[in-house]
């Protein structure tokens, strides 16, 4: 049996808006390339040594239609849905069966199945070796899952699939450690995807993988990491304490209202941490900071300075097009970096991406503008403001990125990272990773 594994082509924010590139100050944050997520190298793990296998990541290397295939697995997140469905449609006008899977098709699969033989929702671990058996047989079921595997069947990922110096910029191994999450965050597809309870991988498995990885940054891939519950407290105590001794450099997800306690903080900057990275738009701190409230400006600039004063970075994202914003949020977000003293940030779009509340929200009130999946890739306006327009969501979106980086030498801003490149600026949009 052959396959072939495709990592579909995305418009990072580079593509979409080119004139930015014209500022030299943004030249690093632009054009970097990473390695593509965790699904193709799960799957890599999972393969058994008699299929014939390879993988291509569209973003940098052509597909061979022709290529003699028994399947195709293409694995996706909603930017790149367009792309998939190309593919697809290539392969499958060649006779070729396709086989989706990824964030995209598991939280609205139904529009993937129009172009695929087969659609997989969820975890793959516990349902790979029955998709290959009917695959083999003929007889490849329309859809397989939902289905949320025990964190005992987890596998490392297969990192070694994208080892292709000169191609990536940016090589800090992905770490998953938490599955699901209870909270409904109205931008988020986690719980959809993945469940509503959390799953813990075995500690020793995650010392272990991280003990053997080549290099010294690793990127952990869930912000629940940085819940404030005695069982995730625990965990990821035990956890940085461990990785102390491996002289390590992490890089963390997070938004206001997770742990900040000040010995959570010391156990995160002890066990490596160099880098923490803030979303903002949705939560009542962020919320308040975009309206100016003088409270809640302190208290986000002392989460700033409690992070950096113990040498983690402080990389705040901030998400704007949300219904509380209105036209004076740029200046106001921008006073508050400056004032902050934030010299790491990226700026996007908030996008409903396919089945989260955000979208069944805006969607009941007739506020999306298309389903056009390549421009969901938070930059761009897929929805109609509530305080401003469209146009004018754009444009401030835009002077985000030119007032913040013609203040902050891109050379400062990315000095925590020991590449010149970071993971997320254009790349992963937020919430749909």
């Amino acid at each position: 049996m052959k396959i072939r594994l495709i990592y579909p082509r995305f418009a990072r924010f580079r593509d979409t808006h080119p004139e930015l590139e014209t500022l030299p100050e943004l030249a690093g944050l632009w054009k970097y390339r990473m390695p593509p997520a965790l699904g193709l190298q799960i799957l890599a793990t999972l393969m058994p040594d008699d299929v014939e296998w390879a993988v291509t990541d569209a973003n940098v290397d052509p597909i061979d239609f022709d290529e003699p295939l028994d399947l195709v697995g293409v694995s996706f997140f909603t930017p790149q849905a367009s792309s998939a469905y190309a593919i697809a449609d290539e392969f499958r006008a060649r006779g070729v069966k396709v086989l989706m899977g990824g964030m995209h098709p598991s939280m609205i699969p139904e529009d993937a199945a129009a172009h695929a033989d087969s659609v997989c929702v969820g975890d793959v671990e516990t349902l790979w070796h029955t998709i290959l058996d009917d695959a083999r047989q003929g007889r490849l079921r329309p859809r397989y899952g939902p289905v949320e595997a025990p964190a005992e069947t987890w596998v490392r990922p297969t990192r070694s699939i994208f080892d292709r110096p000169g191609v990536y910029d940016w090589h800090a191994a992905l770490v998953q450690v938490i599955r699901g999450c209870p909270r409904v965050c109205p931008y988020c597809n986690i719980p959809e995807i993945q469940g509503k309870h959390l799953r813990f991988r075995d500690l020793d498995d995650v010392v272990d993988d991280i003990r053997g990885l080549r290099g010294r940054e690793f990127y952990i891939t869930e912000d629940t990491i940085m819940f404030k519950t005695r069982a995730v407290e625990r965990y990821a105590t035990e956890l940085f304490e461990r990785l102390a001794d491996l002289d390590p450099r992490i890089f963390l997800t997070s938004a206001f209202g997770l742990n900040e306690r000040p010995q959570f903080l010391d156990v995160l900057a002890r066990g490596g941490t160099q880098c923490i990275y803030v979303t903002f738009g949705f939560d009542p701190i962020s919320e308040g900071v975009y309206r100016g409230d003088a409270r809640f400006v302190q208290r986000a600039k002392d989460t700033v300075a409690a992070m950096q004063d113990r040498g983690m970075r402080f990389f705040g994202a901030f998400g704007v097009g949300f219904d509380d914003d209105d036209e004076g949020t740029f200046d106001r977000i921008l006073e508050f970096c400056e004032s902050a003293g934030i010299i790491t940030a990226e700026f996007f779009i908030a996008t409903p991406f396919p089945n989260t509340p955000l979208w069944h929200q805006w969607r009941a009130e007739d506020r999306l503008l298309h389903t056009d999946w390549a421009r969901y890739n938070c930059a761009h306006v897929v929805h109609r403001p509530k305080r401003m327009s469209e146009d004018r969501l754009m444009e401030g979106f835009l002077q985000l990125w030119r007032d913040f980086y013609a203040k902050v030498p891109v050379e400062d801003s990315l000095s925590c990272f020991t590449s010149t490149h970071h993971p997320h600026a254009g790349g992963r949009p937020t919430g749909s990773a």
